[in-house]
């Protein structure tokens, strides 16, 4: 059966790339910050404070989702095409031998690379990894540096679904709010990430940093 294939992570890597070039340019210095101050009927300080949080907010969360998107896919494409090798070159041996029915071992790696293909989930790439190439990521990557990468995802977890992010405020803790507690427990590495690299002890203030979508690709980079 002939057919057509598209590396949709190559799509999302074209999308990154846009999108972190329109971001750069949109916190480029301008001449005419005072304009815009006094549009708004602010003070240069204030105005910048806080609409430029709100539009790094823009763009962070959405690249932020496309670069665990484009590892994920990156990840998921390479494993299917090693499955496919192995899958074509038993085929091409079997017709050798005059087979012309799936074997059984044929089967096996047919359905696996369904699953492999269309289960969601990082956690389901990086198990595939181990049950088929015995490559265990906790083992062989970097620990520092695998740790980012789960960082980014547990974020990505969050933003491409829309969920509310709860930065925390002492005084109004509500001790039986299990699903905040849950959400400040997953965050707390990012937390701890993101304030040593800026400094804000917040996380909405960290995250809306501009260089955040980059300190990540230049993760993702030495990830991969």
């Amino acid at each position: 059966m002939s057919y057509y294939n598209l590396a949709t992570n190559q799509v999302l890597l074209r999308s990154y790339e846009e999108l972190a070039l329109l971001h750069k340019r949109k916190n480029a210095p301008t001449e005419s910050k005072e304009e815009l101050a006094k549009t708004f009927g602010m003070s240069v300080d204030t105005f910048f404070r806080d609409s430029r949080r709100i539009d790094n907010y823009v763009y962070n969360f959405p690249l932020l989702s496309l670069n665990a998107a484009i590892i994920e896919g990156i990840l998921r494409f390479i494993l299917s095409q090693n499955l496919r090798a192995v899958i074509n070159k038993h085929v091409e041996e079997n017709s050798k031998k005059g087979q012309d029915t799936k074997s059984p071992y044929e089967n096996i790696l047919d359905n696996f690379l369904i699953r492999v293909e269309n289960d969601g989930g990082i956690e389901n790439v990086f198990k595939y990894y181990f049950s088929y190439l015995k490559f265990h990521f906790d083992t062989e990557i970097d620990k520092a540096l695998f740790k980012k990468i789960k960082i980014l995802f547990r974020l990505r977890n969050i933003l491409a679904h829309g969920t509310t992010l709860v930065e925390t405020n002492p005084d109004f803790i509500d001790e039986n709010n299990l699903a905040f507690f849950k959400q400040q427990e997953m965050l707390k590495d990012a937390k701890k990430l993101l304030d040593e690299l800026y400094g804000e002890n917040d996380l909405l203030k960290n995250i809306s940093h501009y260089e955040v979508p980059e300190y990540f690709m230049g993760v993702t980079q030495e990830f991969l």
